[in-house]
């Protein structure tokens, strides 16, 4: 899957578990999740189930920081780097 497509897949996620209260909000690739309140610790181990079924990647408990999944950029850097 190229990253375009991470990406979107992301997006697509990320709105319909989270957003679903705010259907008109832009959502950019650098939208702070964490800070606006969007996701939450719970809401990170949500993606991150998501994240190894949908894109066949084992995230371990070293990656599991608020860096790689503070916006949509960091969560597709993320799965890259898992699967390079």
């Amino acid at each position: 899957m190229e990253s375009n497509n991470v990406r979107q897949t992301l997006e697509d996620f990320v709105r319909q578990e989270f957003l679903l209260d705010r259907p008109n909000m832009i959502l950019t690739d650098e939208y702070p999740l964490i800070q606006e309140g969007v996701i939450d610790s719970l809401g990170i181990f949500v993606i991150i189930s998501f994240i190894d079924d949908t894109f066949g990647v084992k995230i371990g408990p070293d990656d599991v920081v608020l860096d790689h999944f503070e916006n949509i950029n960091a969560m597709v850097e993320l799965v890259e780097q898992k699967r390079a």
